[in-house]
């Protein structure tokens, strides 16, 4: 009886359980205009709709120099993404940024008969004192449409 008792109360307690869909949901997005994703969030460009290109942060790795310390080297950021056609074919793209370097990085992609260039802008916020999960972080894109 204890036994099935623990069984209803596990049963009860896993179906009050929901997933959060809030934290990857899909963003509309425009070409030619910043998007800022999270970590694992996706965006459609130009709309869900109809979205001509899907973009996923899938990772976000971010070995920066924290803001509070004096580095010999001043690390990287590097997000890798998954860009989705009108058809569903995936193609990765790997993207850095430098320290506190003001450059940014880009990488030309071929899909829907079209040229794209996504440009990888900043990511925030820039490590400090406390360590920043990759679930905090904010990956800011640009989508050019060629």
């Amino acid at each position: 009886m204890r036994f099935l008792s623990i069984i209803i109360v596990s049963l009860w307690c896993l179906a009050g359980c929901k997933k959060n869909d809030d934290f990857s949901a899909r963003v509309n997005a425009a070409f030619n205009k910043p998007v800022t994703l999270r970590y694992q969030q996706g965006a459609a460009l130009p709309n869900q709709s109809a979205p001509e290109l899907t973009i996923t942060v899938d990772d976000v790795d971010d070995t920066r120099c924290p803001t509070h310390l004096s580095c010999a080297v001043p690390g990287l950021v590097q997000t890798a993404l998954s860009i989705r056609d009108q058809n569903g074919a995936l193609q990765p793209v790997t993207l850095r940024l430098i320290g506190l370097s003001s450059e940014v990085d880009s990488a030309a992609v071929q899909a829907n008969g079209r040229r794209y260039t996504i440009v990888f802008q900043d990511v925030t916020p820039y490590p400090g004192r406390k360590a920043v999960p990759k679930q905090d972080k904010r990956v800011v894109l640009l989508v050019k449409r060629r």
